[in-house]
């Protein structure tokens, strides 16, 4: 199912992204302010580094590469050029309402407001939360990162990858000035708008296209009732294939990851939508094999790499025994191993690690059940 290799390996998406090219400290400022390397070179570097990244995944074993989404200081900022949005003019957010807080142990997030100021003299009110405004009808805007497609197939000697924000996260990181009826509207047209660029990537040949979808666990109350038809829309018509990656966000800044109960009716809801896969986080929040019933079926990546920066690599026994306990539940031709979430704020050495202990329990796995 997994392009009809048992137990595929893939990224989630994000790789390591070098501490030379980005300032780590910066990744929550305007998008496309991270970058420590000139404008005048820093095209040539961005590719060196997708060079380094794609590397590794050769180097480990990995069925599908992705480009380590390291032309991307984030993964939603990336593609607020979508036409309609001003980021010059941003509005306030003001939605901060979620289902999962109790959840989570939140770490301090990185931030540029009173990130190096003593308590006495941080700043006695919140500033507001600015997100690019909505003035006008969403639009494609032509392709955004479809021309990175034919770099990544250079290099990568396996499968290619790439992701996609999904049109319900997209919709809870911009703010409508009355444009839209509502949010379900709003929705629906980032949808449509980034079905195109979906079409555009599998004309590229890109072979697996992910979407993200955080905000369908986040807020999982306030999007049920329109999150399904939305990725119809979003991938409908594209002939690569298309799955839905659900997260608890990164552990960069979450202390405590605990199984969430909305996460299983989140990835419940997904899967009863069009999209031919489902992306899972596993290893950090602990789940069981029981959790595996609510992909219903279809093929899923299943997150082995638990991404705490200060933990350890895993073993690759202990990687081949989670995956067969989750054969108790699903089939192995529906399986893929995966990190749980982004590993861009991991050490490479760290990250590769990592990858190389999940791709050979993937083939410690093909060995004993081809």
């Amino acid at each position: 199912m997994w392009d009809k290799e048992l137990f595929a390996t893939q990224l989630v998406g994000s790789y390591t992204k070098p501490a030379w090219l980005a300032d780590h400290n910066k990744v929550y400022a305007r998008e496309g302010t991270w970058w420590k390397i000139p404008e005048e070179d820093r095209a040539m570097a961005i590719d060196d580094a997708v060079r380094l990244a794609v590397y590794d995944q050769n180097a480990a074993g990995m069925t599908f590469a992705t480009d380590g989404e390291i032309r991307r200081q984030t993964f939603s900022g990336h593609f607020y050029s979508l036409g309609g949005l001003d980021q010059d003019n941003p509005a306030e957010f003001t939605n901060f309402h979620n289902d999962i807080t109790a959840y989570l142990e939140m770490k301090r997030k990185a931030t540029n407001v009173g990130a190096d100021l003593e308590k006495d003299d941080a700043p006695k009110e919140s500033p507001k939360v600015l997100f690019p405004a909505v003035r006008d009808k969403i639009s494609w805007p032509g392709p955004m990162v479809v021309d990175d497609i034919p770099f990544l197939k250079r290099y990568a000697t396996n499968k290619t990858k790439i992701t996609v924000i999904g049109p319900v996260t997209l919709s809870y990181r911009v703010v409508d000035t009355g444009v839209y009826g509502s949010h379900q509207e709003l929705c629906f047209a980032i949808a449509d708008a980034l079905n195109q660029e979906l079409k555009a990537l599998a004309a590229a040949g890109v072979d697996l296209i992910q979407i993200d979808e955080p905000e369908v666990h986040f807020r999982y109350s306030q999007c049920k009732e329109f999150a399904v038809e939305a990725i119809n829309r979003m991938v409908r018509g594209v002939e690569s294939m298309t799955s839905v990656h659900v997260c608890y966000g990164y552990s960069k800044n979450i202390a405590l990851k605990e199984p969430s109960p909305i996460y299983p009716k989140a990835v419940s809801l997904i899967a009863e939508s069009d999209v031919d896969a489902l992306h899972t986080e596993y290893a950090q929040p602990g789940h069981t094999p029981d959790f595996l019933e609510s992909v219903k079926g279809k093929p899923v990546a299943i997150g082995v790499l638990n991404l705490d920066p200060d933990g350890e690599v895993e073993q690759t026994a202990s990687i081949v025994e989670m995956i067969e306990g989750a054969m108790q539940v699903v089939s192995k031709e529906q399986i893929s191993l995966a990190p749980d979430c982004g590993m861009w704020f991991l050490p490479r050495e760290f990250a590769l690690a990592k990858l190389k202990s999940m791709c050979d329990a993937a083939a410690l796995l093909r060995s004993k059940y081809a």
